[in-house]
C-alpha cells in the first residue's frame, strides 16, 4: 500500500445529502455527520467499502491505489446488486448443488485470461476483519503441475520411510508430538498404495488437471484459513459457471507446508502458509444429477 495515500473514503460534499446510511453502516465509526454532510473523522479505516456500496448518490469513492472493482476478461459483470425480488433461491441451490469436485480432466489447456478471472472473483470473497491478505500462485501447464506432483510424491516417499520406522516414530514424540504416529496409523497405508499406483505415470494427486491454483498468506490474522477457503470456493463456483471443474487437494496443502524444499521452489515465504490448493480444468466426466449427502446434526439453543 502506498503510504502517501491515506486509507480513508473520499466524500464529495456536493453529492452527499446527509442521509446517514454510510454512517450507520461503518463498522469502525470512521464517518460522522457534520453540517448535514458525512465527513471522515479518522486517519484510516478497514477499507470494507460498505459506505461506497450503500451510498444512493454515489458520493463516496476510494483512491484507486487502495481499492478497485474486479476486472474480468472473459465476460462482462453486472454491477447492480441482486436482491430478493430478482433472485430465485431455487436457482441458486440448483446451481451450487450441481457443482461437483472433479477428479478426471481432459487434456485441454486453460487460457491465462480464464485463470485471471477466477482469481479476480476469488478476492471478492469475505475475509476476517477485511484483511484480504491472500496470495495466489498459478501453475498453468500440465508439465508444471506434473513436476509439482513428482516433488510431492518424493516428499511422501521420504515421509513414509520415516513413519515406517518404529524407532523414529516414537523418538519423534518430543519434537513432533504424535503427528508421525497418527500419520502412520491413519494415512500411511493409503499413501503407500497411491505411490505404487503412481509409478506407472498416473497423476493420482492432481487427477491430470492442466492447472493448479495455490492460495497462501501470512499465518497471523483473525481467520486466515477460513479466508482462503472462502476465496477458493468462489473460484470453484465461477469455474463451474464457466464449464470448468475444480477439486481441493488436501494432501498437497499438507505436503507443501511441511516441505521446506517445495516451499522454497514455489516461493512461499517462511512466515507464510499454504491454505488451499485447487485443481482447475475441463471435466472429463458428466454428472447426471446432484449428489446425495450424509445426515447431519442440527440443534437450536
Amino acid at each position: 500500500m502506498n503510504s502517501v495515500v491515506p486509507p480513508i473514503p473520499l466524500i464529495d460534499p456536493d453529492a452527499c445529502t446527509g442521509c446517514g446510511r454510510c454512517i450507520s453502516l461503518c463498522p469502525k465509526g470512521v464517518l460522522v455527520l457534520s453540517e448535514e454532510r458525512a465527513v471522515v473523522t479518522a486517519e484510516e479505516c478497514m477499507l470494507c467499502a460498505h459506505c461506497y456500496a450503500v451510498c444512493p448518490h454515489g458520493a463516496i469513492r476510494f483512491n484507486p491505489e487502495l481499492l478497485r472493482g474486479p476486472i474480468f476478461t472473459t465476460f462482462t459483470p453486472v454491477e447492480t446488486p441482486r436482491v430478493k425480488d430478482t433472485t430465485d433461491p431455487a436457482d441458486i441451490v440448483h446451481f451450487i448443488r450441481s457443482r461437483r469436485s472433479v477428479r478426471r480432466y481432459r487434456d485441454t489447456p486453460l487460457e491465462d485470461d480464464t485463470i485471471s478471472d477466477l482469481v479476480e472473483f476469488a478476492v471478492t470473497a469475505p475475509s476476517g476483519s477485511n484483511r484480504q491478505d491472500w496470495r495466489f500462485l498459478v501453475l498453468n501447464s500440465r508439465e508444471k503441475v506434473w513436476d509439482l506432483a513428482q516433488e510431492i510424491r518424493n516428499f511422501f516417499i521420504r515421509l513414509n520411510r520415516l513413519a515406517g520406522n518404529p524407532f523414529i516414530r516414537w523418538c519423534s514424540l518430543p519434537f513432533a508430538g504424535t503427528a508421525l504416529i497418527r500419520y502412520h496409523r491413519d494415512h500411511m497405508a493409503s499413501v503407500e498404495k497411491g505411490l505404487r499406483e503412481a509409478e506407472g505415470g498416473r497423476d493420482l494427486l492432481f487427477h491430470g488437471a492442466p492447472a493448479v491454483i495455490i492460495i497462501h498468506g501470512p499465518r497471523e490474522g483473525s481467520t486466515p484459513v477460513e479466508d482462503a477457503q472462502f476465496a477458493s470456493y468462489h473460484i470453484a463456483l465461477l469455474a463451474h459457471a464457466l464449464g470448468l471443474g475444480t477439486c481441493h487437494i488436501g494432501y498437497a496443502v499438507e505436503s507443501i507446508n511441511r516441505s521446506g524444499r517445495i516451499r522454497r521452489r514455489l516461493g512461499i515465504p517462511d512466515n507464510g502458509r499454504v491454505h488451499a490448493v485447487m485443481t482447475v480444468g475441463h471435466p472429463d466426466i458428466k454428472f447426471e444429477r446432484p449428489a446425495l449427502r450424509k445426515h447431519f446434526d442440527l440443534r437450536y439453543l
